[in-house]
């Protein structure tokens, strides 16, 4: 993914949001977690990881993701 892309995030009535400084959050987040994935991908690789089992527990992290402020 190209880093310069800059992401249309959308709130929870399905709206675009507007607050530039939002945006500009949810994007450093957005690339600080593809750099993480990616790395762990590269090294999980090297180490001689199936591609498909890695990219299957990735897959599964995310779709088990829960909303953990304030809990």
């Amino acid at each position: 993914m190209k880093k310069n892309k800059e992401y249309l995030w959308i709130d929870k009535n399905k709206k675009a949001i507007s607050c530039d400084e939002s945006n500009k959050i949810l994007n450093e987040n957005f690339y600080e977690v593809i750099n993480i994935i990616q790395n762990s991908f590269d090294d999980a690789i090297l180490m001689g990881c199936d591609e498909g089992d890695f990219k299957k527990k990735v897959k599964v992290l995310i779709d088990e993701l829960k909303f953990s402020i304030g809990k």
